[in-house]
């Protein structure tokens, strides 16, 4: 015979059920069936800006490689110089031009799309005049210049980087409570590699992070704004202009934007085909490729040798999960709970775009890991996967309330997301001290370092200390109050 159930636990059932209900009716727009606080203006949303723009300038320096150059250089160009040439700003030197350039109609310009330095000119307007009425001109390469020009590129950055916390903390008031939206937008802006990649120099990440924060805040709405998807093409019209692979996600929303009504796939269309043109245009005229050159190398190395890919496919899903110095699963130890709200979204198939938006984010991750160096070359951890974070962080909500209901998953979530946030620490504060990426040897000549975990990337940085905070340091001289004409 069947031994009944408790009352206690007859409630604790319920109580889950109506959760999950909930959880389940708001991801997918219907009302949902617990009831909702009156609209108002959200003052919390400018909380979570500042108080992440305060602690992403906290360590006072940047943290850069190669890869940003044209990116904190252009805006200064295009102010300036009224030019998308970077000849007065690079200087190529003996031998091959830096890798990070391109020859254009014998001009030197950005090898990498251009959208983020860009969408982040308007910031670098008061600079700019500022240099350009300084008599002798101080730019390209004196101290003060390059001062200016660190500063304003980890500003830049945080502030991208911190708008796409925000963002997406809206984004979530519309599935989720205000207590459950602001923990997770934390979570996300300082527990993974938001904090430590794209806040601290112009990453392309950063750009990606806020479009695709921008594109969830759209998604949610498509119920009740009109808008809605103008705004989430708006979002992948910036996302692909920026980082081409990203453009598989327009093929799910297409669909599902056309399926639903023909005036919401024109919609979603209009500035996907605008921006697009755009960026067509400036391929074909500068480099005489549709793509431009960064797009057309990934695409030779993933579809020019199918051997070759697929081998670094074999090697590069594994390693950029779990590799002691570039894993997911390391670095940002919390993602392993994001599994399990993909899968539960998966089976709920609610909201409707949420299983063709899946297939399509496991395309980017093949593509990244596929058809390029999986470990991201020089960088802390994996900077690939920077750009899915904000997605990352959604699958969490749909487990939200499972994680809290139990307390051994309540625990073991705490650990993880306690764990990532040490490990943005040291990215934060004491990486690149110790040269993990250079020494003994390149990781790029030797990625197989990626797996040594008695000297991984972060152990050695760990060990080796903070970094100094150089941006501070070259203020404090700059501002030093100048010794008069000594007596004789």
């Amino acid at each position: 015979m069947a031994r009944k159930a408790s009352p206690r636990n007859r409630q604790r059932k319920h109580a889950l059920r109506r959760a999950r209900a909930a959880s389940s009716d708001r991801l997918s727009g219907r009302a949902p069936s617990l009831p909702r606080a009156q609209p108002r203006r959200d003052l919390t949303f400018f909380g979570v800006l500042l108080l992440l723009l305060v602690i992403y300038n906290s360590n006072f320096r940047t943290i850069q490689q190669g890869d940003t150059v044209p990116a904190r250089l252009l805006p200064f160009s295009l102010l300036l110089d009224h030019s998308l040439y970077l000849d007065h700003w690079i200087s190529p030197g003996p031998g091959r031009p830096p890798y990070y350039t391109a020859n254009s109609h014998g001009h030197v310009m950005s090898w990498y799309p251009i959208m983020t330095p860009v969408v982040v000119t308007p910031l670098y307007v008061l600079p700019g005049w500022w240099l350009s009425r300084q008599s002798p001109p101080l730019y390209p390469y004196s101290p003060v210049f390059l001062l200016i020009v660190d500063t304003m590129e980890k500003l830049s950055a945080s502030l991208i980087a911190a708008m796409s916390g925000a963002v997406l903390f809206l984004a979530f008031r519309k599935i989720a409570s205000r207590n459950v939206s602001f923990v997770v937008a934390l979570i996300y802006g300082l527990a993974s590699n938001t904090w430590a990649i794209s806040s601290q120099a112009l990453w392309r990440h950063g750009l990606a992070e806020l479009s695709f924060a921008f594109l969830l805040w759209a998604l949610f709405r498509v119920p009740d704004l009109p808008s809605a998807p103008f705004w989430a093409g708006l979002a992948l019209a910036v996302a692909t202009a920026n980082r081409p692979e990203e453009g598989i996600l327009i093929v799910p929303f297409l669909l599902y934007f056309a399926r639903r009504q023909w005036k919401n796939g024109l919609l979603f269309l209009t500035p996907l085909v605008a921006l697009g043109s755009l960026v067509f245009a400036y391929n074909v005229y500068f480099f005489a490729k549709l793509l431009g050159p960064y797009a057309a190398e990934i695409l030779g190395a993933g579809v020019g040798a199918h051997f070759t890919f697929l081998a670094r496919l074999g090697v590069g899903l594994p390693g950029s999960l779990v590799s002691p110095s570039r894993g997911l699963l390391v670095y940002t130890p919390w993602a392993a709970f994001t599994f399990w709200g993909a899968a539960r979204l998966w089976k709920e198939k609610s909201p409707g775009w949420s299983r063709p938006l899946i297939v399509a984010l496991a395309a980017i991750w093949v593509v990244q890991v596929g058809a390029t160096n999986w470990w991201a070359g020089w960088g802390f951890g994996p900077r690939y996967s920077t750009d899915l974070e904000p997605f990352l962080a959604w699958f969490l909500v749909p487990v939200w309330g499972s994680i809290r209901a139990r307390p051994v998953l309540r625990v073991a979530f705490a650990a993880t997301v306690a764990i990532a946030l040490w490990v943005q620490v040291v990215g934060a504060f004491y990486y690149p001290a110790g040269n993990w990426d250079g020494s003994p040897v390149s990781v790029d000549l030797e990625p197989q370092r990626c797996w040594d975990w008695s000297d991984s990337q972060l152990r050695r940085s760990w060990r080796a200390g903070p970094a100094a905070p150089s941006l501070l340091i070259q203020w404090e001289r700059l501002l030093q109050p100048r010794s008069g004409v000594p007596h004789p």
